[in-house]
């Protein structure tokens, strides 16, 4: 048995693989990013106490202030509230004798922790190959 590849062929494979790639990383990306935020949103969901899980709500500004911004090469989830740092990596007030240190809470490790990437990579084999995102059809000859 033999197989020959033309460079016809490869070019057109490679025009199609310029395009399907990006897609693709970019879907895998995505998922990862959703359900990096989602275990970080778990985190924050109130009602403990100080200094544990899950984070007490006080205003919901907190929750309100995740997102995720997906590019062709990365992914990046944070939170934009002004205390975020604080209650992540923990806070030492000054000045005040009687104020109480802030334990950290480090919800993006944590929630990076969870991330099951076996589960991740799956959904994205179902929703982006499964569905003509992606084509795994041998380029022509």
């Amino acid at each position: 048995m033999r197989m020959t590849i033309s460079d016809g062929g490869l070019s057109r494979w490679g025009s199609d693989a310029r395009t399907q790639i990006p897609a693709a990383r970019k879907a895998l990306l995505r998922i990862l990013a959703t359900r990096l935020e989602g275990h970080a949103l778990d985190l924050s969901k109130g009602g403990s106490a100080p200094g544990d899980y899950p984070i007490p709500v006080v205003s919901g500004k907190f929750r309100g202030a995740f997102g995720i911004r997906v590019s062709d090469r990365s992914a990046a989830v944070f939170n934009e509230s002004n205390y975020a740092r604080a209650i992540h990596e923990g806070y030492q007030p000054y000045g005040n004798p009687n104020a109480r240190p802030i334990p950290a809470r480090p919800y993006f490790s944590d929630a990076f922790d969870k991330l099951d990437l076996d589960e991740a990579h799956n959904t994205w084999e179902q929703q982006f190959i499964n569905t003509n995102g992606f084509t795994t059809k041998a380029p022509r000859r």
